[in-house]
């Protein structure tokens, strides 16, 4: 049967864009293995995070979780510490309970099909066709960000891309691009090309291997396919912390509660300031209301900006004393030993405060 105008240009740009891959492919630790554990610790990783940031982290992780028992087994705790500083910590929590799961139901493998991915924790349709495709060679679609800008342009697909309509569209088309027995390549190779060529920003159509075949800059759309977003106004929030230390340089830290932002790691007592509230009544109230102390305000140490997905915060870090009440003590509470180091995970910014102290000691 003879194959259509379109049929025969997409048969095109697979073959192109494979033959760009072979030679320009970027050299990653998980693209030497074939594992599908490792391959799935690192396709976790990478939602939403660059490759550069990911290397060191996934080096670490194996080596203290080599496979799915050790990780199964594992405290959540130690999951968390060995994914400090990654970001996303759902992301972590999700590993360790569909390692559980991995266990407990699927004699300690990955599953092969995308359908079967599908039902473990933190895994959606395009993260289960990356692991299927590059484990297991199925010839499936992915549509990370990369993929989904790629798609798009080559295609001049226009219209919000994470909308269902244009989302299913991008999708068949996606498909479309897998050649038989190509499932891995293809996955890796329209990865790169949004990596390293196609880019959100002045994409580089001087030296995409595509270029002759992009609907996108045949037309002079590439620039606005897809849409931007309207930039949203990020709310910022001042939140004050309180640092207990005992006499031997300990600090008192709390668990967060186990689902949520920054879900089960250890962090300083704090609490966001109401507006036209002082930093200092704001520490007070917080400490009144959640750990019905009273506390003498001694100085403060730091201050550190950080931002998450939805919001920013300035963190205000304040070394403090009871002057009534005691410090809770048992299960969800802890001491950071003076030095810094321990089991315990902590978000970003209270780690920076405690660099803040040991800077000032030295």
């Amino acid at each position: 049967m003879k194959r259509s105008t379109e049929e025969r240009k997409v048969v095109c740009i697979s073959a192109a864009l494979l033959r760009w891959f072979r030679t320009a492919a970027r050299p990653m630790a998980w693209r030497e293995t074939r594992d599908p554990y490792r391959i799935w610790v690192s396709e976790i990783m990478l939602q939403q995070t660059r490759v550069e940031t990911v290397a060191p982290y996934y080096e670490r992780f194996l080596l203290e979780f080599p496979d799915v028992g050790s990780l199964a087994r594992a405290p959540l705790d130690a999951v968390l510490k060995a994914w400090e500083g990654l970001g996303y910590y759902a992301r972590a929590r999700n590993l360790h309970r569909a390692a559980g799961i991995l266990v407990a139901r699927h004699d300690r493998k990955v599953p092969r099909t995308v359908e079967a991915l599908e039902t473990l924790p933190g895994i959606g349709r395009s993260t289960a066709g990356a692991i299927a495709a590059i484990a297991f060679g199925a010839d499936v679609p992915i549509l990370d960000a990369n993929a989904r800008r790629v798609v798009a342009r080559l295609f001049a697909i226009e219209g919000d891309p994470r909308s269902s309509a244009v989302e299913d569209v991008l999708w068949e088309r996606s498909a479309g691009l897998v050649r038989k027995g190509k499932g891995r390549d293809t996955a890796l190779a329209v990865m790169d090309l949004g990596a390293i060529v196609c880019l959100p920003k002045a994409p580089r159509c001087r030296e995409c291997p595509l270029r002759s075949r992009c609907s996108s800059r045949l037309r002079g759309l590439q620039d606005s396919i897809p849409p931007k977003r309207a930039r949203k106004m990020v709310p910022h929030h001042d939140v004050v912390a309180a640092l207990f230390r005992r006499t031997d340089g300990a600090l008192f830290l709390m668990r967060r509660p186990p689902d949520g932002l920054l879900g089960g790691l250890w962090a300083f007592p704090s609490g966001r300031c109401d507006p036209g509230e002082t930093l200092d009544d704001a520490l007070r109230r917080s400490l009144r209301e959640k750990l019905r102390v009273r506390a003498v305000i001694q100085r403060e140490v730091g201050a550190v900006r950080h931002a998450y997905s939805h919001y920013r915060i300035t963190l205000h870090g304040f070394l403090c004393e009871t002057s009534r009440g005691a410090l809770p003590a048992g299960e969800g509470t802890g001491w950071l030993p003076g030095h810094g180091e321990g089991t315990f995970a902590l978000p970003r910014a209270d780690r920076k405060l405690v660099e803040f102290i040991h800077r000032e000691e030295e």
